[in-house]
Order: C-alpha cells, then structure tokens, then sequence
C-alpha cells in the first residue's frame, strides 16, 4: 500500500502569499463564468452556514459505484453564502480531505482548510470497490471565520449491533472526529463534530442498530469541551428517524422538539424548516434507498433558519449553470447533503 501524505491547504497557501485572499473569488481553470455573483462570505455575526453530507469518496463516473461529486459544490455557488463547515463523512483519507477543500477555494470565495479523524485509515472490502476500500470522517472549515483550538480534537469509535448486544464497531469509517474553534467574528466558541455509524442491524430488539448507545456516546463526546456556545455534528446514522407510525426512540432521544423521557437536547434545522410535518420530512429523504439516515444536530440553545435537503436536480443544475453541461445520469452522492443557517 502506497503511503498517503497529508496536504495542508493553508500552508500551501501561505507559501504562495496568498492568505489574506479570504474574500477573493477564484475560478476554476476552463470553467466558463464559474462564480455566481450572488455567492460572498459569510460575515454575519450571527449565524454559520453549515452543509453535511456523506460523500462517498467524492464518487467520479469512471467508479463501480459512480457519481458527479462537483455538483454539489456548484450548488453551493448558487447560494448567498459560501460554507463556514462542511461535515463530511466517508473520505479516503488526509489527501482526500485537503483535494476537497482545495477544490471549495478554486471554486467558492474563501479559504478552506479540514480536521480528519484519521489521515489514514484501514482498509475495508467495500462492495463498490478499490475506490472506497479507505473511509473516514472530517470536517471542512473556513478559515476566515473558524480558527483550531489547540488540543481540543477528539475521536472516538461508536458501537454496532452483534448477537443481540452492542459492542464496539472496528471500522476507521465508524470513528467520530471532533474540534473546537474559535469563531473569529464572535470571538465565541463552537464545537464541530463528524460521524458514521456502523450499518450492523443485530443489536437488541429495542435497538437495533445500536443508535441509542451512538447517540449517547456522542453527546458525551461533544459536550466534553467546556464552555461552548455553539456544537453542531452531523451524521450518516445508517438509520431511520421513523418507524410504524412513529419516531423511533433513538431519534425522540436526539430531537429536543419531539417528547421523550431522555432528551440529550439537540435540534434539527430540516425537521424546524418542515415544523415537524411528517410528509415533508419524507421529501427531506437522504439514502439512496429512501428514508432519512443522515442529519445536521445542533445544542438546542442555539436555534435555525434555512434548513434544507440539496436534491440531486439542484446539483444538476447548478453543473450545467457554470459549466455548460452536466451528466444527468450521475448524482453527487448516493446520500443527499443538508444545510442550514445555524443562529447562536
């Protein structure tokens, strides 16, 4: 196996004398008109625009398991604001993460620069191949507006069902990431974080896939880092928020909104925008096989606006905008990312 070096963004472009070109709009080589006028930084005190997303190793059309991964960030142009985080789950590793937020700063205006929970992960025999036999968690961030904390990076491997009982899952793609920053505009503090959850349905028959023990490892996790005033995670849970005609225990558990006798006090800014409308939710589908499985959590003291689910036609159309073309057949996930403006 061939070692795979860690890139830092920012160093690449300090060397190059080019930090202080946070509010400068780059263009991708060849791409015609590739900036929307509209898109800016965001410098409003009083939100973060946050984007999540399993990306399934930035899928190109030439893989077993295909995709047109750019789309999403084309969509991205088509917004006001560019992103302060981008959540992202199943990344192959460091170099990985640093092509991604390369990529943001050709293409968006700002600086990008990432935390990854593993610069190189195992392998693993996915069934869509050598592609995606290396997956990870990390958190991409503007660097204009968040700035590390030092020593405040945290991981941590969350649980899968086995034989009725949960036990510790062994994939590098089931370990969580999390970082503290410093919000450069507020001064405050706020924790991001990242996680995949195994796929294992042998838990208990009360919880199957284990998510009410996830969901409780990783509030400890992201609420270790004293003095906060703003966590935000996202997730590819590899699980239902409901069931038979209700919201499963885990997520009643997770959602602050929804009444259950354990509440670990987050929110959800596409159940907010859907004011808990349950056909609305079901259009706010995430999994390539329908159903919501991936989510954007915030600390409930913090509140929404803006949430939404991206669709894989927004993608296509914001392609074909700045490009001139685009493969329709292609989506750029086989999960569909979320965003919101998250208030504190």
């Amino acid at each position: 196996m061939k070692p795979r070096v860690a890139v830092s963004v920012m160093a690449s472009l300090l060397l190059f004398g080019c930090a202080d070109a946070e509010v400068q709009e780059a263009a991708e080589p060849g791409a015609p008109s590739t900036l929307s006028q509209a898109v800016a930084v965001n410098g409003n005190a009083g939100f973060l625009v946050v984007y999540n997303v399993n990306y399934e190793n930035l899928p190109t059309a030439t893989e077993q398991c295909a995709g047109d991964w750019q789309d999403l960030i084309y969509y991205m142009k088509t917004q006001p604001y560019s992103p302060d985080a981008f959540i992202v789950h199943q990344m192959s590793g460091a170099t990985q993460a640093a092509e991604l937020a390369k990529y943001m700063q050709d293409n968006l205006p700002g600086l990008y620069d990432y935390v990854i929970a593993e610069a190189n992960p195992e392998a693993m025999n996915s069934p869509c191949g050598p592609a995606k036999d290396y997956q990870t968690n990390a958190i991409i961030y503007r660097t204009g507006r968040l700035q590390p904390i030092s020593g405040t990076k945290a991981t941590w491997q969350v649980y899968k069902g086995a034989s009725g009982s949960c036990v510790p899952n062994h994939q590098s793609r089931s370990i969580g990431v999390r970082m503290a920053f410093t919000d450069l505009i507020t001064n405050k503090k706020v924790v991001l974080g990242s996680s995949h959850w195994p796929t294992a349905q042998e838990g208990p028959s009360s919880d199957s896939g284990c998510a009410e023990k996830n969901i409780q490892l990783t509030d400890t996790k992201m609420r270790e880092i004293t003095g906060a005033n703003l966590i935000v995670w996202g997730v590819d849970s590899n699980e239902g928020d409901y069931a038979n005609g209700g919201y499963k225990d885990w997520y009643k558990q997770a959602n602050s909104q929804v009444p259950s006798t354990t509440d670990y006090g987050w929110n959800d800014p596409v159940y907010e925008a859907c004011a808990g409308s349950r056909s609305c939710l079901d259009d706010n589908w995430t999994g390539g096989a329908g159903g919501r499985i991936d989510y954007l959590f915030f600390n409930a003291a913090a509140t929404s606006s803006h949430g939404k689910t991206i669709t894989y036609n927004e993608g296509d159309a914001a392609d074909l905008q700045f490009t001139g073309a685009d493969r329709e057949d292609l989506n750029y996930s086989g999960h569909r990312a979320m965003s919101a403006r998250i208030y504190y």
